[in-house]
């Protein structure tokens, strides 16, 4: 894992830059985001960079299940409202039960870019601690803490999703490439145990190591404990 530590706003751009990058390099690659632990400044820099994304495929990393993939806070309603709808994509592709996701991405040429948040416990998009190494896209039951956060959101930890589809790390460790972004004290723990730490489930981040081009972006404080 390469490490580039900055001041949150100087991560955005070089980010940025990366998709700009790709997308020029292959301007029908296939791209996966998600707004889990992504700070919106990061989605908002990438929307902002002047880069076309007409062509390219857009395959949303995470969602809720239920009725919440259909609302307001859902994940694909944010990465419409920060991306999508101000770079418009040839296609955007949601996770679902029942989908086989994967196949829709092999059939799309695989991942170029994956843009990840390191969680608080180490989890990425929906793979919560315990996430299976082998995994491809599935739904998984969401951990309390996950759900306390949503239900900031959707109003009470009563209506917070329970489940959600996510990427599996076998679908992530197939991408070409892969860019993490942690942010703030509080991902200290995380980011030291994805980086330095070894490989296992209950630091899904970790199993990222696996990888042969991830590139970490950690500001000061995250990267606190390094």
């Amino acid at each position: 894992m390469r490490k580039i530590i900055g001041a949150p706003e100087e991560l955005y751009t070089k980010i940025a830059a990366e998709f700009a990058e790709a997308v020029e390099k292959n301007p029908n690659a296939a791209f996966a985001f998600t707004a889990v632990d992504v700070p919106s400044g990061v989605l908002e820099a990438i929307a902002a960079s002047g880069a076309d994304f007409s062509k390219a495929q857009a395959f949303n990393a995470c969602e809720y299940v239920g009725e919440a993939a259909a609302g307001e806070h859902s994940q694909a309603a944010a990465l419409n409202a920060l991306l999508y709808e101000k770079t418009p994509f040839a296609a955007v592709h949601v996770p679902a039960e029942g989908e086989n996701y994967d196949a829709a991405i092999r059939e799309a040429g695989g991942l170029a870019l994956v843009l990840l948040g390191i969680g608080e416990r180490g989890h990425v998009a929906f793979c919560e601690p315990g996430a299976e190494f082998g995994s491809e896209t599935f739904t998984m039951k969401l951990a309390d803490v996950t759900r306390k956060n949503a239900a900031e959101e959707f109003g009470s930890l009563d209506v917070a999703p329970t489940h959600g589809v996510t990427m599996g790390i076998s679908t992530l460790l197939a991408a070409k490439r892969i860019l993490l972004i942690a942010c703030g004290s509080e991902k200290a723990n995380a980011a030291q145990k994805t980086i330095e730490g070894r490989p296992e489930t209950f630091i899904p981040a970790s199993f990222l190591q696996l990888h042969t081009d991830v590139t970490v972006y950690l500001d000061p404080d995250a990267a606190s404990k390094l």
